[in-house]
Formats: C-alpha cells, sequence, structure tokens
C-alpha cells in the first residue's frame, strides 16, 4: 500500500499533464512518419525537429553554435570593448558615467617621457619597460626549453614501452593541478629552509640555505623550470597526436631501406611533424606572455606583463586616479602582440598548406 500511495502521489502533480502536452504539441508539429520507436523519438525531439525545418540544414549548425558565440561575447567581446573604454578615460570608478574622457593621456602617461600631470621625468615608463623587458626574458628562454622537453617526452611516449599510459598521465598530471597547488608544491621545495636548500646543504654543495625565488641570479630561472613543469603535459599531449597522426608505413618503408633512426627523425618525423610545432609554439607563445598565476603564486623576484597590469590596476588594495586607464592600455598592447602571433601563425599554416 505504501508503495502505491508513492506513485499515485508522484503523479498526483502537474507533470505527466504538462509531459502529455508536450508530446500533443510535438506531434502536431512535427506530424511523424515511420514506425512506432521512430515516431516516438520525433515526437520527444520536436524541438529540434522543428528547428532543423525552420533553418533548414545549412542553417542548423550556426544554431547549435549561437550558445557558444554568446558566451564569447559576453566573457571575451564584451570586456575588449569595456577595456577600450577604459584605455581613453581617468578615475577609480569602473562605470563610464564617473570617468571623464581623456582620449590618448592615458598613453602619454604610461610610454611618454615626462608626466603629463606633474611636469616632471616619468617613471611609469621605466616601471612597463623593465615588466616587459623580463617578460621577454622569460618568453626567449621558456618556450625553447618547453618546445623542446615535450618534443623529447612525446617522442619517447609514442614509442612501445612499458606502462606508456602509465607515463602519459603522470606526465599530463600536473596540467590539471591549480597553479596555487603548483606554487605551494615548489615553495616547499625553494624556499629558504625547503627540500632544495637542506639537501644541498648535507651534500656539502653549498654552506648556507638559498632563498631560490627570491635570489636574483636564480629567480628568472626557477620561474622557466616551474611555469614549464606545469604545462609541459598540455604541449606534450598536442605533440603526441601529431605523432600518431603520422603513416607508420613511411617509418617501415624507411627501416626496409636501412634508414638510421636519427635520419628517419629528420627527414620523415619533423617535417611531418611541422605544423603541429608551429601551433604548439605559438600556443607557448601565448601562454608564456600570460604568465602570472603560478608566477604571483610563488612572489618571483621579477614582474611579469600581467603582473604589472594586475597591480596598476589597484586589484591589491592601491587603486589610483589614473590606474585602470594605465592598465587597460598595458593590457591593450599586450593584446596587439598576441593576436599578431595568432596571424603569423594562421600566415605561416596557409603557406604551409600549399
Amino acid at each position: 500500500m505504501e508503495s502505491l500511495d508513492a506513485i499515485v502521489d508522484a503523479f498526483s502533480g502537474g507533470w505527466p499533464l504538462y509531459v502529455l502536452i508536450y508530446l500533443a504539441l510535438g506531434w502536431v508539429i512535427v506530424r511523424p512518419s515511420g514506425g512506432f520507436w521512430d515516431q516516438l523519438v520525433s515526437v520527444i525531439g520536436w524541438p529540434l525537429e522543428a528547428t532543423q525545418k525552420i533553418a533548414g540544414v545549412t542553417g542548423l549548425p550556426y544554431i547549435f553554435l549561437l550558445p557558444n558565440f554568446l558566451i564569447f561575447g559576453i566573457y571575451t567581446f564584451a570586456p575588449l570593448f569595456v577595456n577600450v573604454g577604459f584605455s581613453v578615460t581617468e578615475g577609480q570608478s569602473i562605470l563610464f558615467t564617473e570617468r571623464p574622457f581623456t582620449g590618448a593621456q592615458n598613453f602619454e602617461r604610461l610610454l611618454g617621457e615626462t608626466n603629463i600631470d606633474t611636469g616632471q621625468e616619468n617613471r611609469e615608463d621605466d616601471k612597463f619597460l623593465q615588466a616587459v623587458v623580463d617578460t621577454l626574458i622569460f618568453v626567449i628562454f621558456q618556450v625553447p626549453i618547453m618546445i623542446f622537453f615535450a618534443l623529447c617526452t612525446a617522442l619517447a611516449l609514442n614509442r612501445e614501452i612499458w606502462g606508456r599510459g602509465f607515463w602519459r598521465s603522470i606526465f599530463f598530471y600536473p596540467v590539471m593541478l591549480s597553479p596555487v597547488v603548483v606554487a605551494f608544491l615548489w615553495t616547499l621545495i625553494l624556499k629558504r629552509q625547503g627540500v632544495l636548500s637542506v639537501t644541498l646543504m648535507n651534500w656539502g654543495v653549498i654552506d648556507e640555505p638559498i632563498q631560490w625565488l627570491q635570489d636574483e641570479s636564480w629567480t628568472m630561472f626557477w620561474s622557466v623550470v616551474v611555469f614549464t613543469w606545469a604545462h609541459l603535459g598540455f604541449y606534450m599531449l598536442i605533440l603526441l597526436a601529431g605523432l600518431q597522426a603520422i603513416p607508420k608505413d613511411l617509418y617501415e618503408a624507411a627501416e626496409m631501406d636501412g634508414t638510421s633512426p636519427w635520419r628517419q627523425l629528420t627527414r620523415i618525423t619533423l617535417p611531418l611533424l611541422g605544423p603541429t610545432l608551429l601551433v604548439v609554439t605559438v600556443l607557448s607563445l601565448i601562454k608564456a606572455f600570460q604568465a602570472f598565476e603560478e608566477l604571483y603564486a610563488l612572489n618571483v623576484r621579477w614582474m611579469s606583463i600581467v603582473a604589472y597590469i594586475f597591480e596598476t590596476s589597484g586589484l591589491r588594495g592601491n587603486p589610483t586616479a589614473h590606474g585602470l586607464g594605465l592598465a587597460a592600455v598595458a593590457s591593450l598592447i599586450v593584446a596587439f602582440a598576441l593576436v599578431l602571433l595568432s596571424l603569423i601563425q594562421i600566415w605561416l599554416s596557409n603557406r604551409g598548406t600549399k
């Protein structure tokens, strides 16, 4: 009796009526044909059937892409236009009604030799240019190292080795970690009394502990190491997919001709892997220019461009009258550089295809 009462209570609500209305409406609109199951599927999915009839076969893909376009519009393009508005206005408020228009004055405040507000020497340009130089040094060292080790790892894990799936997951695991977790793990190793300093002192390599992330001679080196370790698995996976797309018949024919492994690598693997390497190179360049989370959590000695934007905008609790405008200008410069890199990738890809 209790189970019967539960069934009666479940159907006592209004939802069965709504289901019947939904199915009846679908039957009237779609008017399905065919067998019973075909008709049932058509009636259940009648909104999709009706949409396809209205939009046609060619228009249906754009309807499926519409939610993605809306998300990009809200979270990518709208902030971009807002950022452009911040770059030509000033003030601490985020409301444009409370931000007077200043034109190109924020560009002058960021890049000019003289401070237009005080008439004295402008020091903001030196701070910004130093962040640019530090970021370029980081990119110049980090990107080639990232590509080299990602390629070597992908080549090793593409071979028939024991536990290949396990090793692939091990190398990809750091990608799934939060940047804060990555920074915490490496801080335990690199802090003054961390694992590295204690181990080296026990081995007699150093006499006193070193704060690796704060020492000017080591901070950039360990920034490259930590950032490469955190993101290596992502690029390894892309290169691994590119390696698996190369036909194995080419290697079999090369082995029959007595071609050495090194010649196979330089004459078959790398040329056919060229488009994938190009994608990895551009993606790693963009990611290196945007490096922030791990470096900020590690509290490294140098300042990246994104860290400069973060601090100048006042997000660390020090808002200024021109902070948002200066940060907006700096971010537009970074965005222009990233767009230029993307255009170079497209041009090189099209050139390679032709």
